[in-house]
């Protein structure tokens, strides 16, 4: 059951790619490549960890499906994959799978702006796959599938994925913007700096390097030390070996 938001997400790629309506082929391929990312992270969230934030980014990844269902042809294809994501989007309200969604924020879990970060770039493939169409160039290509790329490096800790959200890829979303179409551009842009304001926060960075205590120790006198503790370690009330 809680798998189905990704059965939804391959039933629409499959539709994607027997006709790209009115999406180009790069187009297409990245709105199938993000619609993947994002169900197969729900589910992973929602499996493993019970996360509300997975839980809502599953009600997403129905509602992006559903958004394809609106400019694709109908077909056999459509039919499946529209049945798919309405089935999808039904059990995820259901008690047995919302049962195990935790009601409240983990206590030791990641910062709120840690979290909106990371899965902010991965929608982004899927925004610019569907509004770029047939207009979808090797920029926008470029763009899209390095933001989860970024993502991930970033959620992994590992090495330069700070420095790939903080400045890497907003840079080069920045760079490549001009060159997109109007629309492109513009979400581009603006994801750009979204991605900025909220990687320079402090907990972000906190997320990806938490700050480490050097421990000390300090011998303690035999005089206060407990005798039982001293007779367990065979030690006389000096602390020398018996």
């Amino acid at each position: 059951m809680t798998a189905l938001p990704l059965v939804a997400a391959l039933a629409w790629t499959a539709a994607l790619i027997a006709d790209k309506g009115p999406l180009g082929s790069a187009g297409a391929l990245l709105t199938g490549v993000g619609l993947v990312i994002i169900a197969a992270v729900a589910v992973v969230g929602m499996t493993v960890t019970g996360g509300r934030w997975a839980h809502r980014l599953a009600l997403v990844s129905v509602g992006a499906g559903l958004t394809i269902a609106t400019i694709r042809p109908i077909d056999g294809f459509w039919v499946a994959a529209t049945t798919a994501s309405v089935i999808s989007g039904s059990t995820l309200f259901l008690p047995r799978l919302t049962r195990g969604i935790r009601k409240l924020p983990a206590a030791t879990g990641p910062p709120q702006s840690a979290v909106v970060l990371t899965l902010a770039l991965l929608t982004i493939p899927f925004l610019l796959g569907v509004l770029s169409g047939r207009s979808a160039t090797w920029a926008i290509l470029v763009v899209g599938l390095t933001a989860p790329l970024v993502a991930f490096l970033y959620a992994r800790v590992i090495p330069g994925g700070l420095l790939g959200v903080r400045v890497a890829w907003p840079l080069l979303a920045l760079s490549l913007a001009p060159v997109l179409t109007l629309v492109a551009g513009i979400l581009t842009a603006l994801s750009a700096l979204a991605v900025l304001a909220i990687a320079w926060q402090p907990e972000v960075k906190t997320s990806f390097h938490p700050p480490h205590e050097t421990g000390s120790t300090y011998p303690i006198p035999p005089e206060l030390t407990p005798k039982d503790i001293l007779d367990a370690a065979r030690l006389d009330d000096r602390g020398r070996p018996k």
